[in-house]
């Protein structure tokens, strides 16, 4: 499996910055819409769960293009996990799928606040397998 930093770092995918998206959670159900992607541009909604007694975890995410039409999709069983974790894995195997079809522009969409602040702001995390994740990766097999 591919560390996304490494994706990220050894590929030019992404020519603009990464846009992703972080949800506040609110008591109050919120009106939320989805965008197009600008023309040229690829679209990937991903996110990863996991139920907190079980600790089963899944990951999912779609492509679409600038049109809304779908490209492909993905949805896996991961095991047991926590959700920050399950995050990670969702935007893995969707960096992975974008070098495997050659798209470039790709927009990245996620609802995991802690994600992004591992990722974009180096946040400080004390579970070692974020720590893997976010730091060092997995080697290419």
């Amino acid at each position: 499996m591919l560390s996304f930093l490494k994706i990220l770092r050894g590929q030019r995918l992404i020519e603009s910055p990464i846009r992703v998206l972080v949800r506040k959670w609110h008591r109050e159900p919120i009106e939320v819409a989805w965008g197009k992607p600008q023309i040229g541009w690829t679209k990937l909604n991903f996110d990863g769960s996991c139920k907190c007694k079980t600790g089963k975890a899944s990951i999912g995410g779609l492509f679409r293009n600038h049109e809304a039409e779908f490209l492909l999709g993905y949805a896996e069983s991961i095991g047991r996990t926590n959700s920050t974790i399950a995050e990670f894995a969702a935007l893995q195997r969707g960096l992975e799928l974008v070098l495997e079809n050659g798209w470039n522009n790709v927009w990245l969409e996620g609802d995991s606040k802690t994600l992004v602040e591992v990722i974009l702001q180096k946040r400080t995390v004390r579970c070692a397998e974020v720590e893997r994740h976010s730091r060092k990766g997995t080697s290419a097999n």
